[in-house]
C-alpha cells in the first residue's frame, strides 16, 4: 500500500510581528511502512506554551513508535500525559498547556487516531468521511488541554482502515480549522488530497507550506498547521 504524507508548521503573522515563537507544533515520521503523526496547539495565553507543544508531539511520536499495531489508542492516552508532564519538568502544566491531535497509520492502512481540544481532526475510511472532531460547547477561547490532570472523557478518538485510494487522515490547529466551513469540510479533505497525491513528498510540503503562509482569510493572525495522511494506491 502506498501513501502520500505532508505537513507543515508556519508562525501566524502575531506572534511573527511580536517577535515570539510558534506555539503550534507538529511530527510526521514513517514508522515500519506506515506513518505517525502528531499536532499541537500551545494555549496562547501560556508563558510556555511552546515547549508544552513540542513536548505533546515528542512524547507521543516516541509512544507511538514503541506500540504494536493492534494497541487500544484510549488506554494509551493516560501514558502520553504522563511523558508529558515529566517531559515539560520543572515548567508547571499550567504554563506549557496545549491541545493535541494524533494519529498512527500502519502499512496496511489501520488508522488510530485522537483529539484533545481545540483544531479539526478528519479521517476517511472506505470512501466514508467522517469528522472526530465534536462541535464545540466552549466559549470564546476556552478549551480542553494537557495540563495537570490527565482528562480521558474530554479526548475524542476512531479507528479504521483506508481501503481506497483518497481515504485518509487530517489533522490541524485551529489557525486553520477556524476558518473552513463546517459544510464544506468533505470538498476540503478531497480537494487536499488531489492537490498532494499530484506532488512527491517535499513539493507536497513547499506547497502546503505556501498555502498556509499565503492564508486567503483577510487579517488572519494565528499560527497554522496542518497534517494529511492519504492513501494513493495498492
Amino acid at each position: 500500500m502506498r501513501f502520500i504524507a505532508c505537513g507543515a508548521s508556519v508562525i501566524g503573522p502575531r506572534h511573527r510581528d511580536l517577535g515570539e515563537p510558534n506555539q503550534d507544533a507538529m511530527v510526521l515520521a514513517g514508522c515500519r511502512g506506515g506513518w505517525i503523526a502528531t499536532v499541537a496547539d500551545g494555549l496562547g495565553s501560556r508563558a510556555r506554551s511552546d515547549l508544552g507543544a513540542r513536548s505533546a508531539c515528542q512524547v507521543t511520536r516516541r509512544i507511538l513508535r514503541a506500540t504494536s499495531s493492534n494497541f487500544g489508542l484510549p488506554a494509551t492516552l493516560p501514558l502520553i500525559h504522563q511523558r508529558w508532564l515529566e517531559a515539560i519538568a520543572p515548567t508547571t502544566p499550567r504554563d506549557a498547556a496545549t491541545t493535541l491531535l494524533l494519529c498512527s497509520v500502519t502499512d496496511l492502512g489501520e488508522v488510530h487516531a485522537a483529539q484533545l481540544g481545540d483544531g479539526l481532526l478528519l479521517v476517511k475510511c472506505a470512501g466514508e468521511f467522517r469528522r472526530i472532531t465534536p462541535e464545540r460547547a466552549a466559549y470564546g477561547n476556552q478549551t480542553w488541554a494537557l495540563e495537570s490532570t490527565h482528562l480521558q472523557d474530554k479526548w475524542s478518538w476512531t479507528r479504521g482502515r483506508f481501503t481506497e485510494p483518497g481515504d485518509g487522515v487530517v489533522l490541524m490547529t485551529d489557525g486553520v480549522a477556524d476558518d473552513l466551513e463546517p459544510a464544506h469540510l468533505a470538498d476540503f479533505f478531497d480537494a487536499l488530497y488531489q492537490d498532494l497525491s499530484a506532488r512527491n513528498r517535499r513539493r507536497g510540503r513547499r506547497w502546503l507550506q505556501s498555502e498556509l503562509n499565503d492564508w486567503a482569510t483577510p487579517l488572519h493572525s494565528d499560527d497554522k498547521t496542518l497534517v494529511a495522511i492519504f492513501r494513493t494506491s495498492e
